[in-house]
């Protein structure tokens, strides 16, 4: 803790946000040399939005003259990455935290000054918390928290890279009709609706959503219909009335399309996920990070969920497509 003892002068004050700002994301990462002289493997998950999104951060690397390529799609991509099959994954910082946690303590240490509860913990985690590891889980940190907990692991041949500010946190939803006519808004409201409800959850995450909901909110579906990860991805089975209640991600872009309404409080029952890349240190140079990092500055909620429009529904275009449109229109390609 800092301790004053007289008002700080301008002077004072700029020293003192320069030295907080170091500390922060965004600060310069330790890689082995200045510039990138290997080809870097990009590995993302078989979810349209997620191939979208590694094309987009290889073609920011391609704009550098850093060759790069996108690998096939792993069902695990921040575990590629761990063990070396790939250099760059993007995924959520709640994911990212849970598996970089059970990295050997050699590889993963938490900063003594990291403005987080898990300060006190050498893998970042506060000591005999009980906070569910798993990545789409309750956690008992906020997505600040998470993500300054992530931001704050010292890592041993990888690093955490800027998050972006745009997020694809797990959610639940239901339609206007439903939300109106059952008088459901929040999720604390499930305990006495949950018996009249049906449920669609991914099939992966059906038994550790149906607990969790259990525990933490009385809520004990009528039924779990577990969907495969294409009808996850869109909304249609919650707005034919398959199921009354779809557990989705905010970055759905169909959430919106269809005037679908988020359950309140729904944060509960999901880790945060902010859009964060993982990156190896090994032969990877400070050129491929700042080109990384400008896309990740430059990703908002908005444009998350314009590049999922662009890849679901009637009128989809391949995931490079989607790309390369995006960062046209963002104007982010310049080399020079």
């Amino acid at each position: 803790m800092i301790r004053s003892t007289g008002p700080l002068g301008l002077t004072a004050i700029g020293a003192l946000l320069l030295s907080l700002t170091a500390c922060t994301a965004g600060s310069e990462v330790d890689t082995s040399q200045p510039t990138t002289t290997r080809e870097l493997v990009i590995v993302q998950g078989p979810d349209a939005q997620d191939q979208a999104l590694g094309h987009a951060y290889r073609q920011m690397l391609d704009d550098v003259g850093i060759e790069a390529s996108l690998a096939q799609a792993a069902d695990d991509p921040v575990a590629a990455v761990l063990a070396g099959h790939a250099d760059v994954t993007v995924a959520g910082s709640g994911e990212l935290l849970a598996a970089l946690e059970k990295l050997p303590s050699s590889a993963a240490e938490s900063s003594p000054a990291a403005d987080s509860p898990a300060a006190d913990s050498p893998t970042g985690t506060p000591a005999d918390s009980g906070r569910p590891e798993a990545t789409s889980g309750a956690t008992a940190l906020d997505a600040g928290q998470t993500k300054n907990t992530l931001h704050a692991l010292q890592l041993s041949d990888f690093a955490v890279l800027d998050s972006a500010e745009a997020q694809s946190t797990g959610t639940l939803v239901v339609t206007a009709a439903t939300s109106a006519g059952e008088q459901l808004t929040n999720v604390q409201q499930l305990s006495t609706l949950c018996s009249e409800l049906e449920f669609g959850i991914v099939a992966d995450e059906a038994a550790q959503l149906t607990d969790e909901m259990a525990t933490i909110l009385d809520c004990v579906p009528a039924k779990v219909i577990e969907l495969t990860a294409p009808n996850a991805r869109g909304v249609l089975p919650v707005i034919t009335d398959a199921v009354q209640v779809q557990a989705t991600t905010v970055d759905n872009a169909g959430i919106a399309d269809n005037a679908l309404v988020v359950l309140e409080g729904a944060d509960v029952l999901f880790a945060p996920q902010t859009i964060t890349p993982l990156i190896t240190t090994r032969e990877v140079g400070q050129d491929a990070v700042k080109a990384l990092n400008k896309l990740s500055g430059a990703l908002k909620q908005e444009d998350l969920l314009e590049l999922d429009r662009m890849v679901t529904g009637r009128d989809a275009v391949q995931p490079a497509r989607a790309a390369s449109d995006w960062l046209a229109e963002k104007d982010l390609l310049d080399a020079g």
